[in-house]
């Protein structure tokens, strides 16, 4: 049944896009293609749901064409057709990532002796204790003194974290445990002269690892209560609780070697899994379940001896993963087959009672990081730091609906600036519903506190974090009061639609070419390579990816944006339009 819908200044809903077909009476002030914004659809959907009138031969439509007109009358109805989930459904998403390095940097103690060895890891930023064992095995009649010299290892790892896991909807923690299993061979060689030294070693081998995550509401949950949860029993979950459970089969290469301790370190990865992940609300769970893999390369070069080594390099992860997900309903006897299907065949069909929310989610994730790797002492005793640096991460997902039509949501960041999330729309046809694309950048406003060396320099915590939100609040409300959404400490996320973002970028070239031209607001909509920016995805980009792009940068490049955008900073401030929360 259609439904007619209204702007709004005769009593009627404001029109919005609805999976149910509409019917519009067209205005003097109507075209095409506002009409195709406001309802989520595509310029090309409403004319076909409309053949009467945009295909009519009639001199009366043809002499609209002829005035400029879009083939609509007004007080004339036309079919609005129905939106595709991807525009009346919220995004759907995977918060999986296959890879297992840590971004956080770690501190280990450890040694090894003739047969065995092991040590202790501790990861302070994932709040996790590492504990590993090695055991070593000397091929029958080897000789020790031998230039080559071959062994099998077998490794072994437990992981036991538990971090802060709050988000935009409350206090929650986060439990994991991890493990690994790693077989290989190792061949070693050294050489060369005392003034000369040349050594190297090389190993392959093929593993297995798994994680093991509980997320639940609140703090300090008791370990009874967390270990009587079990992932394919939705009655032992807790409201609010995610848990995730994840295995993979992996093979390890590793290359290391130097020479007049001039070293490098190489080390790959090559790993394919199932993930599997459920959360509870109330009555139903939402599981999501498939296939994954993942590669992770380590590259380093710097100093190795038996003394010390130091290694600077670089983490390049790469994860993808297909999965499927559902919601079901478990106080219905259908949702409840339903779910017991799901999980055992990982099929389901979104026309069952019981059963919403049915999608396909596609991701590739991608990190690279700078490490430095330090080691003191000798093997039978040593002490090791594996330091984190700048990271740059992006994640691509892709999820498709039941009708065909789907959602790509990109999330990239920059090291330490200001993360970049684009949703984009597209319907069964593949065609992007451009109105319905955002831009949302999520400026941390809580800054950590101040080092050793800012308390010495009288950094002042509370100072900055109040500058974050006055110079936010400027620029979103143009008025110099600095009083507005944003408060001092707190998350503020902004979001801009593709109009607003393009108005953005005309604001931002607007101050950059009344400015001197090394002002960096410049940078962003001329481009790295001097061409100027043409799209408003690339201006987006730039705003993320740029330097000074921290959350103070940021805020503060908002605020300049709104004081010279009328080409004089005298003039007071111009609000820049979008949607902070």
């Amino acid at each position: 049944m259609a439904v007619m819908a209204t702007d709004g200044g005769g009593g009627g809903y404001v029109a919005q896009p609805s999976r149910e077909p509409q019917t519009h009476v067209v205005t003097a002030t109507d075209t095409v293609a506002n009409l195709a914004d406001r309802y989520g659809v595509t310029p090309q959907a409403l004319r076909d749901a409309n053949p009467d009138i945009f295909m009519d031969p009639s001199a009366r439509r043809r002499d609209e064409a002829m005035n400029g007109g879009d083939l609509m009358l007004t007080g004339e109805t036309i079919h609005i057709p129905p939106a595709s989930q991807s525009i009346t459904d919220d995004p759907l998403s995977s918060d999986f990532n296959p890879t297992y390095p840590s971004p956080n940097s770690e501190y280990t103690v450890g040694g090894e002796g003739q047969n065995a060895g092991g040590g202790v890891t501790w990861n302070p930023g994932d709040g996790s204790i590492k504990i590993t064992g090695t055991q070593i095995i000397a091929p029958p009649g080897a000789d020790p003194n031998a230039t080559v010299q071959y062994e099998v290892r077998r490794d072994a790892e437990l992981t036991i974290g538990k971090k802060d896991a709050s988000d935009d909807q409350g206090t929650k923690t986060e439990y994991s445990v991890e493990g690994v299993r790693l077989d290989k061979v190792v061949v070693s060689a050294e050489g060369g002269s005392k003034r000369n030294p040349v050594e190297g070693e090389a190993s392959t081998g093929a593993g297995t690892r798994f994680r093991y995550k509980v997320v639940l509401e609140g703090k300090d949950h008791s370990a009874a209560q967390i270990a009587a949860i079990d992932p394919f029993d939705p009655t032992t979950i807790p409201e609010g609780a995610t848990v995730t459970v994840d295995g993979q089969a992996f093979m390890q290469s590793e290359l290391a070697g130097s020479f007049r301790h001039i070293g490098f370190e190489t080390n790959v990865k090559d790993a394919a899994g199932v993930s599997y992940s459920i959360t509870r609300e109330g009555n139903s769970v939402q599981v999501t379940m498939g296939p994954n893999q993942a590669v992770e390369a380590y590259n380093g070069f710097g100093v190795r001896s038996d003394v010390a080594t130091a290694m600077l390099g670089r983490q390049d992860n790469l994860g993808a993963s297909t999965v499927r997900t559902a919601q079901f309903d478990l106080s219905n006897p259908d949702g409840q087959a339903a779910y017991a299907h799901f999980v055992a065949t990982g099929q389901v069909a979104h026309e069952t009672a019981g059963v919403s929310n049915v999608a396909t989610i596609e991701r590739i994730d991608y990190s690279s990081q700078t490490r430095a790797k330090l080691g003191l002492g000798p093997e039978a005793l040593n002490v090791q730091a594996d330091l984190a640096g700048p990271q740059n991460t992006g994640a691509f997902v892709r999820t498709t609906y039941p009708d065909g039509s789907y959602t790509y949501t990109t999330n990239l960041q920059y090291s330490g600036n200001v993360p970049l999330q684009v949703t984009q729309r597209f319907d069964a046809s593949g065609v992007e519903v451009l109105s319905e694309r955002t831009y949302g950048f999520k400026i941390d406003g809580d800054r950590p506190s101040p080092g050793w060396l800012d308390s010495f320099l009288g950094a002042d915590e509370g100072a900055e974090e109040a500058t974050i939100a006055h110079n936010l609040n400027i620029a979103l409300t143009g008025n110099p009061d600095g009083v507005g959404p944003a408060h001092a400490g707190e998350t503020t996320t902004i979001t801009f639609t593709e109009s607003q973002l393009q108005a953005l970028m005309t604001q931002t070239r607007n101050a950059g070419e009344a400015t001197h031209p090394s002002n960096p607001l410049n940078l962003l909509v001329g481009g790295n390579n001097g061409q100027p920016v043409a799209t408003s995805m690339d201006f987006a980009v730039a705003m993320a990816r740029n330097l000074g792009g921290d959350p103070y940068g940021f805020a503060d490049r908002l605020r300049q944006v709104s004081q010279t955008a009328d080409g004089d900073v005298r003039n007071g401030f111009d609000r820049i339009d979008a949607t902070a929360k």
